[in-house]
């Protein structure tokens, strides 16, 4: 009967547990805020729930709440149907003095089990002082916000700026900005020369989030982010980082508005070059009396190292494998240097990591492979192999030993007869004690065999067929050489290649359902090919010029408008919500239609 209760108890518990870890429950808040300010407080639970309880709230005022929403979703995968729905309390506070303040966990109950949401932590600033009205109500809405440094910069930050010889830096490329950036133009970034660059992943979409500058709130966009690793010691700079905003405002009043101009907003996109200020890391070298099994590695790291066997018979081969994890340097690690016994074949160790590239840098794991063969029976020793690094933080070396590997050899098939050749490799050879022919040292005489070649036919065709061959392929390549000297007629010839190309390219970003890598495809097709094919550099291309000259060769003038509207929607929707399939897999079709049409035509 107790064993009974017991199960019955053990499978309440663990079927609480699992429900338990379905369940979540999230706040989330706006990082930054100014006194005065409203913003919302919104906790979100994918479980129908209720008595939703509200922490203390120091520094905050609740004005509204809770306003509750329910969001469901389904989606069919691999012949099965799957559902979420989530509920989303939202409250709307009110800062009300200056500081930073961590809202504790809310409180709700799920089928009547209890659970707390995560912590929310929230800086209140000082409010900044808003731009006066200088005449009407209207007047400052329709006067666009000037540019400046201020409310839009680029910069490279950096988390230290000494470090040692081998040890990382994050650098993040980040925009900031207090207007409103419709998108982005060209961009430079910097060569980081001197350094050993990883890319850290990042959303291929840039968020905007805000951030307190100096007590100033600003939207941040986070562009890349890298692990850097100084290659010398010394100053070393970081190139500045260059980038095209383009900025949404509304235009400036003027006395002639029209009447419909109260009820639709009237924008214009700004592009706004910005540069970023060079950054110095300074590199610092090693301190002295490195330990001799010093060879650059620089971080926190773990030795581990097994060996699958340490009783073998002759021949048979042996694993023996060296693991380093932890953070740092990992990459450049060197295999250690081990002092096999010399009736030991050893290959090249081979080498697998395991490594993630984060804002902590880079962790994981680095092992190293060692394949050894005993050739012959006996008692032998893997001596230790020292491994030695170091920890930046602590600012010294470290060093981790190899344990010692007994190894019983067994006197294995053919073992006797095996004799150690030193002069050759593995791969010459192949068959000892068969791979030697003797030379024969009998008498022999020389029989002639079949008819005499030279002088015949096939003997002067033999000399005069490549000649001929060679003087056409010289008169061929000198035609093509010709050819290839008129860059324009060249690159006539090949402009519909060219664009075919790009479009193949288009079409698997459009069944991958890459919208920004699609729309810029189509670009380049369109804007290469009418490069190629009217013989104009791309720098001096532009719808103007291009209507006139389609015009001059006679193009239909629907076909120069469709050719306008593709450049008009490609350029808009790499900047605009997303769009559909359809849409993109109709503009594909259009454009080959198009640049088809105008092949024809000029």
């Amino acid at each position: 009967m107790k064993k009974i209760f017991f199960l019955l108890l053990a499978t309440l518990f663990i079927t609480s547990n699992s429900f338990a870890e379905e369940v979540k429950f999230t706040a989330a808040a706006p990082r930054v805020v100014e006194v005065g300010e409203q913003f919302r407080l919104v906790y979100t639970v994918n479980e129908k729930a209720k008595d939703i309880q509200l922490p203390s709230l120091t520094g905050f005022r609740v004005l509204m709440g809770p306003s509750t929403s329910r969001n469901s979703s389904s989606q069919y995968i691999n012949g099965k149907w799957t559902s979420a729905t989530k509920y989303t309390y939202t409250y709307v506070l009110l800062a009300e003095k200056e500081g930073k303040f961590t809202v504790n966990p809310a409180k709700i109950k799920v089928k009547g089990y209890e659970f707390n949401s995560n912590s929310v932590s929230i800086e209140v600033v000082k409010a900044n002082e808003k731009p006066q009205n200088t005449q009407s109500g209207q007047s400052n809405q329709a006067t666009a916000t000037k540019i400046t440094q201020a409310n839009l910069f680029v910069k490279v930050n950096v988390d230290r700026k000494s470090v040692y010889m081998g040890e990382h830096v994050v650098a993040t490329i980040k925009v900031y900005t207090r207007l409103n950036i419709a998108g982005f133009g060209d961009s430079k970034f910097p060569s980081f020369n001197g350094f050993l660059s990883q890319e850290i992943p990042t959303p291929g979409q840039i968020s905007l989030q805000r951030e307190n500058v100096n007590g100033t709130i600003y939207n941040v966009g986070t562009i890349r982010k890298l692990i850097l690793f100084p290659q010398h010691t010394g100053n070393i700079t970081i190139d500045p980082f260059e980038l095209e905003c383009i900025i949404r405002q509304r235009r400036s009043a003027s006395g002639n508005r029209g009447f419909f101009d109260d009820f639709f907003d009237n924008y214009q996109d700004i592009r706004v070059p910005r540069k970023s200020k060079p950054v110095t890391i300074r590199v610092k070298e090693f301190p002295a009396n490195k330990p001799a099994s010093f060879d650059g590695a620089v971080g926190s790291f773990r030795l581990t190292t097994t060996i699958d066997k340490d009783s073998v018979q002759a021949n048979d081969a042996i694993a023996l494998k060296v693991k380093v994890s932890g953070n740092g340097n990992l990459k450049l690690i060197n295999p250690p240097e081990f002092d096999f016994p010399a009736d030991f074949e050893v290959y090249d160790p081979t080498t697998k990591q395991d490594i993630k590239s984060t804002a902590k840098g880079m962790t994981g794991s680095t092992t190293f492979e060692y394949l050894i063969i005993p050739r012959h029976g006996g008692n032998y020793e893997i001596p230790p192999v020292d491994f030695s690094y170091f920890d930046p933080k602590a600012g010294i070396y470290r060093t981790r030993s190899t344990p010692k590997f007994d190894i019983k050899v067994g006197k294995g098939s053919g073992d006797a007869s095996s004799a150690v050749i030193s002069s050759f490799s593995k791969e010459d050879v192949k068959f000892i004690g068969k791979d030697i022919r003797f030379i024969k040292t009998n008498d022999f005489t020389p029989r002639l065999k079949g008819q005499i070649f030279f002088g015949t036919t096939n003997f002067y065709l033999a000399y005069l067929v490549p000649f001929l061959v060679f003087i056409l392929a010289f008169v061929f390549n000198r035609k093509r050489i010709r050819e290839n000297a008129d860059v324009a007629r060249v690159k006539n010839k090949r402009a519909n290649r060219v664009a075919m190309k790009r479009l193949k390219a288009a079409s698997a970003s459009l069944k991958a359902q890459k919208k920004e890598e699609f729309y810029d495809e189509i670009l380049k097709a369109i804007w290469g090919y009418t490069s190629d094919k009217l013989n104009l550099p791309l720098a001096n291309l532009n719808k103007e010029n291009i209507t006139e000259i389609l015009h001059g060769k006679n193009v239909d003038q629907e076909l120069t408008q469709n050719f306008l509207n593709i450049l008009d929607t490609c350029e808009f929707a790499r900047y605009a919500p997303s769009t559909g399939s359809s849409e993109m897999d109709e503009l594909y079709k259009k454009t080959m239609d198009t640049i088809t049409k105008l092949e024809k035509s000029i």
